[in-house]
């Protein structure tokens, strides 16, 4: 169903500004955070502390690690799951970022991934 063109659309997504944990706006930030996680499963950072550069670079060996190990295995896997399901879809189009999964917290799971090359593990520790 396509949007009218005269409809107003309002897309708000969460966006946290860190420097307000430090200060007395703390719980209001808290409270966003929660939502954001309990609502919409993702928001915006503001002021992280994060270079541009290191999540250029993040993004760029996480891409050349997508093409170079696991873009064939995730679309085998997907080939496999569709079709034993859904016989109309179709992974053609799958990207790096729909099979991205780091996880940091509780604990890194780094050690896990064997195919990962020096520089992705660098980047993914410094980020």
């Amino acid at each position: 169903m396509a949007i009218p063109a005269d409809a107003a659309v309002s897309l708000n997504f969460p966006v946290i500004n860190m420097e307000k944990l430090e200060t007395g706006e703390r719980g209001a930030a808290m409270e966003v955070i929660r939502d954001a996680c309990e609502n919409w499963g993702f928001f915006e950072l503001l002021n992280h502390g994060v270079s541009h550069e290191l999540m250029d670079e993040v993004e760029r060996v996480s891409k050349a690690n997508y093409t170079a190990c696991r873009e064939g295995q995730f679309k085998e896997f997907a080939a496999r799951t569709l079709e034993a399901g859904d016989k109309g879809a179709d992974v053609k189009d799958v990207d790096w970022e729909s099979t991205f999964f780091v996880r940091h917290l509780p604990a890194s799971n780094l050690a896990d991934l064997p195919d990962l090359d020096h520089h992705y593990r660098y980047a993914r520790t410094h980020a």
